[in-house]
């Protein structure tokens, strides 16, 4: 009987931790900005050098943004919905929602900034 408590305690533990959140797969790794879209004609030069300036960093469930206005800490994320093209989530600082989209090869982001602007990334290998 020790035997089997002993057992299902380390089986216990062992599943409890494999359904950690550990963020995104589609998520992790480095992405660099490439270019502003949505955005009045007015506006597109500055827009696309902010956006070539932005960089997203994701390692698990940390992520932190990097802006060409200087270097954010990074924040606990947890994923509210997931799809094959999609990821919605929002972190420890705010509990707003943010969607991401990624093409079919998972090396192309689009970053939803609100329902006209966004900005397109490219994974860095």
């Amino acid at each position: 009987m020790r035997k089997l408590v002993l057992a299902v305690a380390l089986l216990s533990t062992v599943l409890g931790a494999g359904c950690k959140h550990q963020g995104s797969q589609k998520l992790e790794g480095r992405w660099k900005g490439q270019k502003a879209e949505g955005v009045p004609e007015t506006a597109q030069v500055s827009a696309d050098s902010f956006a070539t300036g932005t960089e997203i960093i994701a390692q698990g469930n940390q992520i932190t943004i990097h802006t060409p206005g200087g270097k954010n800490a990074p924040a606990t994320y947890a994923v509210d919905k997931e799809d094959a093209t999609t990821l919605v989530i929002h972190t420890d600082r705010d509990n707003s929602a943010e969607t991401f989209t990624f093409n079919e090869k998972g090396d192309v982001m689009v970053w939803k900034i609100d329902s006209q602007r966004s900005i397109s990334f490219k994974k860095v290998p």
